[in-house]
């Protein structure tokens, strides 16, 4: 027998949010009502309202779980992806936070990468593995290619990723494993453009001609692109991460059964896990880094507030503000790296030596004579006493100004 009224609905009264819909009258309630009533999600416990005839009759459940809201603390950017959010520009999104937007959103937004680069491009793109292009120009690594050599070199530590050799040419493979002469190559969208298949091929048959068995993981299939592989992997959407899971789990194992290792315990595959490690494998340049650039400050790095981060994935101006330990005093604080590199240090030291300064004694000249019409036991005193600004004082002190107040200032010459 049909339903009639809500009352009689186990599963839509498990969620019937009583406190809120006090003043509805249950047992009068039909599936088809048009009334707004408030409901909990028996999964997730978000609170939303909803008419009772879009739940009962459309079937229509909670928004958060089907990721048509974004809730912070929830399934917001930054508490889903802080890897990202951490790129998330600091001005040019205007009011809009990483709390406010969801991971994998067609929306276009503002980012700032880790070496300082501004670039705009969507949520959706970044989700898919889109980095900043000035760091990936000519070439971008996508995140399902970081994922593939994470796990790769989990089996065989020697596999190289972006391999160059003389017989390649200008080409490059995606990854390389020297030990049993197998390369991965991963085709993402872009593939499907002529030149790119040409070049594929090309590239196929060098591999062939030097020994190289080559494995190919693609998104999608074009009759074109049959015989260009050895081993050809496929699946629809091979970016999300359930699918590439998949794809990986059956190329290790194909890799081990062809090389002969099936003693081997399995590589445990969570891209969400361990989506922050893979997210490392980005390629900089050793010569240009922070730490072999700026070595002295890179030893002030903080050992454990900045995580898995380290002065090798930074280059010297980025606006990126990371942990330092100062050496002197022991104190920790947050501070760009372009700060630092520009002569910014810590700032508790910074206090103390300015305190120290104005601790100085110093002598009131006459501007005419330059003879001592006083002495004061401070920089702070002087101040007080004349009128006159501290800084000023210093200024004359330091030579950077002829005069404060009138008169000639100098440093009490220590004995």
């Amino acid at each position: 027998m049909k339903k009639k009224f809500i009352v009689d609905d186990e599963f839509l009264m498990s969620e019937w949010n009583h406190e809120a819909n006090w003043q509805l009258e249950l047992k009068k309630l039909s599936r088809g009502s048009n009334k707004y009533a408030s409901w909990i999600c028996s999964k997730c416990h978000y609170r939303w309202s909803s008419k009772i005839s879009n739940r009962a009759t459309l079937g229509r459940g909670c928004p958060l779980c089907a990721n048509k809201v974004v809730v912070e603390g929830k399934n917001d950017l930054n508490t889903t992806h802080p890897e990202l959010a951490v790129e998330w520009h600091p001005e040019k999104n205007d009011d809009l936070k990483p709390t406010h937007v969801r991971y994998g959103s067609g929306k276009k937004v503002w980012w700032l990468c880790p070496q300082g680069h501004e670039y705009k491009a969507s949520l959706l793109h970044r989700a898919n593995g889109t980095c900043c292009p000035k760091c990936h120009s000519g070439r971008q690594t996508s995140f399902a290619e970081q994922a593939t050599y994470y796990y790769v070199k989990k089996l065989y530590p020697d596999a190289i990723s972006r391999f160059t050799a003389k017989f390649l040419g200008r080409m490059e493979l995606d990854i390389f494993i020297p030990s049993i002469n197998y390369a991965i190559e991963y085709d993402g969208e872009a593939w499907h453009k002529k030149s790119a298949m040409k070049r594929e091929q090309e590239k196929y048959q060098r591999c062939r001609k030097n020994g190289i068995k080559l494995f190919r993981l693609r998104e999608k299939m074009p009759e074109l692109g049959r015989y260009n592989a050895d081993y050809l992997f496929t699946s629809e959407k091979l970016y999300e991460a359930r699918n590439l899971e998949k794809v990986l789990a059956n190329v290790l194992i194909r890799l081990d059964f062809l090389n002969l290792s099936l003693g081997r315990s399995p590589v445990d595959i969570n891209i969400e896990r361990d989506r922050f490690e893979i997210q490392q494998y980005r390629t900089i340049y050793k010569s240009d880094t922070l730490a072999e650039k700026f070595p002295r400050v890179a030893r002030e790095w903080h050992p454990r507030k900045n995580k898995k981060l380290t002065p090798e994935m930074y280059l010297p101006g980025s606006d990126h503000k990371v942990w330092w330990l100062c050496p002197t005093c022991q104190n920790e604080y947050q501070s760009s790296i372009g700060h630092r590199t520009r002569g910014t240090g810590c700032p508790k030291c910074a206090v103390e030596k300015v305190t120290q300064v104005k601790r100085k004694a110093v002598n009131m000249l006459d501007p005419m004579t330059g003879e001592t019409i006083d002495t004061f036991i401070s920089i702070s005193d002087a101040a007080r006493k004349m009128g006159i600004n501290s800084s000023n004082i210093s200024m004359v002190c330091k030579g950077q100004r002829p005069k404060a107040g009138g008169y000639i200032w100098r440093y009490v010459k220590e004995t």
